[in-house]
């Protein structure tokens, strides 16, 4: 009896929910006489058994309804158009309309649900052997099983897109399922085999790269034979109005001659004619002003169609450098804006702190990628984490914050070093071997707040270069600021010295909050160049301690907002809080 109240209580919150989010999906007046009209014809074809036009006006509502995030109402019109298909045998309609339905769910983050509909929508292609669309489909799989964090799956899914992509020779595919490779590989923590698909991808990208300047260039090279020969073009038909002029100057010039000789004529008339000669004197002054400022009309429309010319080319050339400047930039912003999304990738995802902490993380890049960076890992009882702010910002400093991740990575998830102290030892190690900072002039670096907690005690192992942690014990509401070494990672050092790092020890009990951080917060200034601070930071922290996390997160933004105002942003900022359970 128990069980079947349960399954009824079940029921019933589901449909409370279902009628919820119908309810709440409010149809925009921009859109509601449209959407109306739709559904209309939709009820009328319907009656008639139009199966046709009933299709192509649920199509259409469900489109409208799409592109206007009413996302219950699209997926409830493709659905209908699936069986009106399926009754029309249109294999290619079922495809579509279940691959839309993978979208929308995708868009919604129900990721199971768009696995569904995306594999109904790879059996179709299947069937009918339509490569291009079974490596769409086989993204759209592998993308959906990334996003739920089963990178396994999504691997399988990835791989065999591979030998599609290959099969069709679209090395585009093939560069992008490298990339959800790499990805999925770096999020398992095999560093080896996400730099290996990193490296294939990095090589078709800039191959593909290279074809495209190839055919900007090829494209301009045309533009510029157009030129020339619109140019001979425009010389030619000069020319011919310059023989156009000499017939008119030879014309004037023999209607200039009979003129002389009516003069002559009439001058042996005078006693007859003597008015009308004056008259024609007259006429023939008329005409020769004319003729004259005709002449320098010409001369001078000649000068000025020249120097048009000769600023109409030096225009175009100045368009020209001004259009290839413009494409690389766009290319150079293209490929940053890339490098941010792979920067992005490398960082935790936010569920694997969030199911062990309640935390928060502002993490706010001066630049379109940053210098700053955040790393997590979790091995047995003992979660790591670390706040990292490597040398400079924007493309250098996002250099450094990948190899300083890729090195975490290696120490803790590879070598099983579990102690902060040595971590950061080995840490400076590989930087100045990997700088060669020893034979270079290269003074690159990091400063890092590193802790390591006991999941079972609750215990904290942390050790600092160059950064504190700061941490509200909740017993006592104190607040307090442990120091870490007055040593960086990485830089020009002693090298006959080994630089050594110290641990520090805190227990902590439940609702005890930490606090890691870069030095961008502290160090912003506002209009009147006067700095944030650490000060005014554990005041906002103090005030607020009692909130949730998320809302600590809120506070704090909006309070550096307000102090930044228009200032610019001058150094990239993290900082993260997570309290103990």
């Amino acid at each position: 009896m128990k069980k079947i109240t349960k399954i009824i209580l079940s029921f019933f919150i589901t449909y409370l929910f279902f009628c919820y989010s119908v309810i709440s999906q409010d149809i925009p007046s921009s859109i509601k006489n449209e959407l109306q009209a739709y559904e209309a014809k939709i009820v009328q074809y319907k009656k008639e058994n139009n199966l046709q036009l009933e299709l192509e006006f649920l199509n259409k509502a469900a489109f409208l309804c799409w592109d206007n995030q009413l996302f219950n109402k699209a997926i409830d019109h493709f659905k209908r158009g699936v069986e009106i298909n399926e009754k029309l045998n249109n294999q290619n309609g079922i495809m579509l309309s279940a691959n839309y339905i993978g979208m929308i769910y995708n868009d919604t983050q129900d990721y199971n649900s768009a696995i569904t509909y995306f594999r109904k929508a790879l059996e179709i292609n299947r069937k009918l052997n339509n490569k291009e669309n079974i490596s769409s489909s086989l993204v759209n799989i592998s993308q959906s099983f990334q996003q739920l964090a089963n990178y396994e799956e999504s691997n399988k899914w990835a791989l065999e897109g591979v030998e599609v992509a290959k099969e069709l020779n679209n090395l585009k595919l093939v560069r992008s399922f490298y990339g959800i490779l790499a990805n999925n590989f770096q999020s398992l923590g095999n560093s080896e085999k996400s730099i290996e698909y990193f490296d294939l991808f990095a090589s078709i990208d800039k191959y593909l790269k290279k074809e495209e300047i190839k055919d900007i260039k090829q494209q301009s090279e045309s533009e510029v034979q157009k030129a020339k020969q619109e140019k001979e073009i425009t010389k030619q038909e000069l020319v011919k109005q310059t023989d156009k002029l000499k017939e008119t100057e030879t014309s004037l010039a023999q209607v200039e001659e009979v003129t002389r000789e009516q003069q002559m004529q009439l001058e042996l008339q005078e006693s007859k004619i003597r008015e009308q000669a004056a008259q024609l004197k007259f006429e023939r002054l008329v005409r020769r002003v004319i003729i004259g400022i005709l002449i320098i009309f010409f001369a001078f429309f000649t000068i000025l169609m020249v120097l048009y010319r000769k600023i109409r080319i030096q225009k175009n050339q100045i368009e020209e450098q001004r259009d290839i400047l413009d494409i690389q930039n766009k290319k150079i912003n293209a490929s940053i804006q890339y490098a941010q999304n792979i920067q992005r990738a490398i960082l935790p995802v936010k569920n694997q702190i969030e199911n062990l902490f309640e935390s928060f993380i502002i993490y706010r890049p001066k630049d379109i990628v940053s210098g700053d960076f955040y790393w997590f890992a979790q091995t047995q009882d003992t979660a790591f984490l670390a706040a990292v702010d490597c040398t400079g910002h924007g493309v250098p400093g996002a250099f450094m914050s990948m190899i300083g991740n890729s090195l975490l990575n290696e120490i803790v998830l590879e070598k099983k070093v579990v102690e902060p102290a040595k971590i950061l030892s080995l840490l400076n190690e590989k930087i100045i071997e990997s700088l060669r900072q020893e034979e270079t002039e290269n003074k690159d670096g990091m400063d890092v707040c590193f802790i390591s907690i006991d999941l079972k005690s609750k215990q904290i192992n942390f050790s600092g270069a160059k950064r504190p942690l700061f941490i509200f014990k909740k017993k006592t509401s104190e607040f307090d600021e442990i120091k870490g070494d007055r040593i960086s990672i990485g830089g020009v050092k002693n090298t006959k010295e080994i630089e050594q790092f110290n641990n520090h020890i805190i227990n902590t009990e439940k609702g005890d909050i930490l606090f890691l951080s870069s030095d961008g917060l502290t160090d912003q200034n506002n209009s009147e160049r006067k700095r944030f601070g650490s000060n005014k930071l554990k005041e906002i922290i103090l005030n607020n301690i009692s909130e949730p996390m998320a809302k600590q997160k809120e506070i704090i933004e909006n309070e550096l907002s307000d102090f930044q105002r228009d200032e610019e942003q001058r150094d990239d900022i993290t900082l993260i809080g997570i309290k103990i359970n």
